[in-house]
């Protein structure tokens, strides 16, 4: 039976997932690296440092993309909304004495702008971010720790992501995932195959499938 729920904030929470792959693709054409936003899209959810060497390989440029890509999605950030259903879901779940976890790569000021957002600002458990681990995604280490600071076992837990990256570290960490699909990069094939347990179209489906105590 699960008492804690790790959820993913870009593409399941936020509907951000567009604006990263914007902000990568200008940022690493500034740095001489045109590259196609389709793919870009599909790493969306790595952390940062595993994205940015498959498309950029001197490690400066590397490093000013990286910069340039904060710098550019933070200009854009106010168009990031909550999407279907995940304040509702947050609160649902807080009610029925869940408690609630997010798992994000999200830097200080774009997750201060999402727990405004999401109303999530004392209504939820704690924050893992990958800056806390060693590792990021697709790396379990964000939901070991998450396990840790919750106090919780594998079996205790379920998790929510819209990525294969977010499945694939959640089960590495023994972590039982559901999917969501309001991130746009991965169908419910490609989320079943990395190891979902089920697949919904967003938090709103999850919110009316009386989730976790159907899953």
């Amino acid at each position: 039976m699960a008492k804690v729920v790790v959820l993913d904030v870009d593409g399941t929470l936020m509907d951000t997932n567009y604006l990263h792959t914007e902000a990568w693709a200008r940022a690493f054409e500034q740095v001489g690296q045109r590259t196609e936003r389709a793919k870009i899209h599909k790493q969306i959810g790595k952390g940062s440092d595993l994205l940015v060497p498959l498309f950029v390989e001197d490690e400066e440029a590397q490093e000013k993309a990286n910069d340039l890509h904060e710098e550019i999605y933070l200009s854009t950030q106010e168009h990031g909304v909550p999407l279907p259903g995940a304040k509702e879901l947050i609160s649902s779940l807080v009610e029925r004495g869940y408690y609630v976890w997010f798992v994000t790569s999200a830097e200080d000021e774009e997750l201060e702008h999402h727990m405004e957002l999401l109303e999530a600002e004392g209504n939820i458990s704690g924050v893992v971010n990958s800056s806390d681990v060693e590792n990021s995604k697709p790396a379990p280490d964000i939901f070991e720790e998450a396990l840790r600071r919750a106090g919780s076992s594998p079996d205790e837990t379920v998790s929510i992501g819209d990525s294969i990256w977010d499945v694939e570290a959640a089960n590495e960490a023994g972590v039982r995932t559901v999917g969501v699909l309001s991130g746009g990069a991965y169908d419910e094939e490609a989320l079943r195959v990395a190891g979902a347990v089920d697949v919904y179209e967003n938090c709103a489906a999850l919110l009316d499938s009386n989730f976790p105590e159907e899953d």
